[in-house]
């Protein structure tokens, strides 16, 4: 993400550099493009550095999945000690919300 961000900061002050002499507006205007296209430019590179992986992230799906799961399972257990101690969370009535 760094290098996209340097790569469309670059972009746009050198193109600016460039453009300076056929204007000031013209320069600051085409500044944001040329600075989108190089950071488009430097994220296909990344990906293509990146081959196939990029396409399929299995191992992140399956981490994630696990993560879930993990998650799931410490609520319930949660939920069931809370049951069987038999606290409940005490709501204020919603007409009594203000301070007496």
């Amino acid at each position: 993400m760094f290098l996209i961000l340097l790569a469309a900061m670059g972009g746009g002050i050198i193109s600016t550099a460039l453009l300076l002499p056929y204007g000031i507006w013209t320069a600051l205007m085409c500044a944001p493009l040329t600075g989108s296209l190089c950071a488009a430019a430097a994220g296909a590179v990344i990906m293509l550095r990146r081959g196939e992986d990029w396409s399929t992230d299995a191992a992140f799906d399956e981490t994630t999945s696990d993560q879930t799961d993990a998650m799931v399972k410490m609520l319930r257990d949660i939920a069931a000690k809370g049951r069987e101690t038999g606290e409940t969370a005490k709501r204020p009535a919603a007409g009594n919300s203000r301070a007496a």
